[in-house]
C-alpha cells in the first residue's frame, strides 16, 4: 500500500508545466499527421512509434500520461453497460445505461451538481431527477431518454415496496412486466 501512496504522491506533485504539455501535444499532433500521411490512421501505430522511436519524450511525461490513461480507463469502465463482477442477472442489461449513472442534485448553495451512482443503487428520486433534467431540454428523444422512460414505466408499480430501481426491475421481471 505504501508503494501506491508514494506513486499517488508523485503523480500529484509532478504535473507537466503548461510548456511541457504544449510541447508534448505538438509532438503528438506532428506524429499523428506523419503516421497518417501515406496510410490509414492507426492509434496502435502511433503508440508503437512513441514507444520504440521516442522513449525519451515519453519518459519525461510518463507519470502524467499514466494518470491520464487511468482516468480514461476509469471513465470507460463507468460508462460500460455490462459488469464483469456481476454474478446474478443484470436487470439493466437490455437498457442503454452505464454501470454508473450521472444523477443531478442541488448542493448547499442550490447549484446543480452531478453525482455518479451505481445503477443498481438508483432510487426512485434519482430516476425522477434524471427524467426532470430531460424535461428541461428540447423534445428530441435520445436512446438514453427512451430507456430511462421505459425503466420508469416498468418500475412504477413497485415504488412503494422496492428500495432501488434495480430491485423494482427484478420484481417487474419476476412478474412479467
Amino acid at each position: 500500500m505504501s508503494d501506491f501512496k508514494s506513486t499517488l504522491r508523485n503523480l500529484r506533485s509532478h504535473r507537466m508545466s503548461s510548456l511541457e504539455l504544449r510541447e508534448f501535444h505538438s509532438f503528438l499532433e506532428a506524429l499523428i499527421e506523419e503516421s497518417s500521411r501515406d496510410q490509414r490512421f492507426s492509434i496502435d501505430q502511433v503508440v508503437g512509434s512513441i514507444l520504440s522511436k521516442h522513449p525519451q519524450r515519453l519518459e519525461r511525461v510518463k507519470d502524467d500520461v499514466m494518470a491520464l490513461g487511468l482516468r480514461a480507463l476509469i471513465r470507460n469502465n463507468c460508462r460500460a453497460k455490462v459488469s464483469a463482477t456481476n454474478n446474478g442477472p443484470d436487470m439493466f442489461g437490455h437498457y442503454h445505461v452505464g454501470k454508473r449513472v450521472s444523477v443531478p442534485y442541488k448542493d448547499d448553495k442550490g447549484k446543480l451538481r452531478w453525482d455518479k451512482k451505481r445503477r443498481t443503487e438508483l432510487s426512485f428520486d434519482d430516476l425522477d431527477e434524471i427524467i426532470a433534467r430531460w424535461d428541461d431540454r428540447p423534445p428530441k428523444q435520445s436512446r438514453d431518454r427512451k430507456d430511462f422512460d421505459e425503466i420508469a414505466r416498468r418500475s412504477a408499480p413497485y415504488r412503494a415496496v422496492a428500495r432501488t430501481i434495480g430491485e423494482a426491475l427484478e420484481m417487474a421481471e419476476r412478474d412479467g412486466i
